[in-house]
């Protein structure tokens, strides 16, 4: 599994030459062996989770999913993930393919949970983002302890997530490596795009339905670019934390010389290319368009690294969307 921070862990592991010194700088602590469960409060009230998680399912399949995969979590079962077209490679698509290679079944559509599905693989640990396990959390709770996580929609960030894991499954030590990781990358990409960051203005994007664009100051694209530093366009300010434009009215991007532009389809990229007031703004004139998806714009550590690399590509010129 294509996986930075268990790279990170391996490799400070090898430093020390020994597994038994890395847990231990780790911070990670052992389970006490005359224990089987410890309580944990979430936002649902208190939980018993096992001292020894080995199988969780996660309910949505997006932060839930991406956190259990920044934290190697033994996953058991995941929804079907139906939204995603193949053409558009993501932060989980090379993580899930592996889950799929090594036989974790998807268990129902996103979006429709399948309680019964989850009763059969029998998990120790349910994860799932808060405002999808909330109305059926009883049932859920039934088969297993539940871990909630947030969303962009929540207000609660992919930092916040990791250390609330981290610390319902003793792995603090873990938690602090995915965040430092994140953080040292934020560093390595506005130190070295520091005249570019400078000198451009960017905005990053969301195509609609219609044929709009929308602009959220809470997604993870968007999240990465304030980290780095980025100068905004003038339709920043409407997000207030978000802001939606027309067909007619996507003009509101004209100042922007870069876009990071989730446009998740090729029918959407179509659509798009046909308003001559899309094909005509500086920075699709100047190829200055780094495409990912909609699913890019919530996610945990995994899309936010990926995230990262896509702003690197922004401030590098990035070439022309093809469609």
């Amino acid at each position: 599994m294509n996986n930075p921070y268990l790279r990170a862990a391996t490799a400070a592991c090898a430093a020390a030459l020994l597994v038994t010194a890395c847990s231990s700088s780790s911070g990670d602590e052992a389970p006490d062996a005359a224990s089987s469960a410890h309580d944990v409060e979430t936002s649902f009230g208190t939980v018993s989770i096992p001292d020894s998680v080995t199988s969780v399912v996660v309910i949505d399949g997006r932060r839930d999913l991406d956190i259990a995969l920044a934290f190697d979590l033994p996953i058991v079962g995941m929804p079907v993930e139906t939204e995603a077209p193949p053409e558009i490679p993501g932060p989980l698509t090379e993580p899930t393919r592996a889950l799929l290679a090594d036989g974790v079944p998807e268990l129902y559509p996103r979006n429709v949970v399948d309680i019964e599905s989850i009763a059969r693989v029998d998990p120790d640990l349910i994860m799932g983002r808060d405002e999808v396990v909330e109305e059926i959390y009883d049932q859920l709770s039934a088969i297993a302890p539940v871990l909630p996580v947030g969303s962009t929609g929540s207000g609660t960030t992919w930092q916040q997530d990791v250390e609330t894991v981290g610390d319902a499954l003793g792995l603090q030590g873990k938690a602090s490596e995915i965040i430092a990781a994140y953080d040292a990358r934020v560093e390595e990409v506005t130190v070295s795009n520091a005249a570019a960051i400078a000198d451009t203005v960017v905005l990053p994007i969301s195509t609609s339905d219609e044929g709009g664009i929308s602009v959220g100051r809470e997604r993870v694209p968007s999240i990465a670019l304030v980290d780095v530093g980025a100068r905004f366009g003038s339709a920043w300010n409407d997000a207030t934390p978000e802001v939606e434009y027309g067909p007619e009215n996507i003009t509101a991007a004209s100042d922007a010389q870069a876009l990071i532009a989730a446009i998740t389809s090729e029918e959407d990229l179509r659509a798009m290319n046909a308003n001559q007031l899309w094909t005509n703004l500086p920075a699709v004139q100047s190829g200055r368009v780094v495409r990912t998806d909609k699913f890019t714009n919530d996610g945990g550590p995994l899309t936010a690294m990926w995230t990262l690399d896509l702003v690197e590509q922004l401030y590098a010129a990035a070439p022309p969307v093809s469609g």
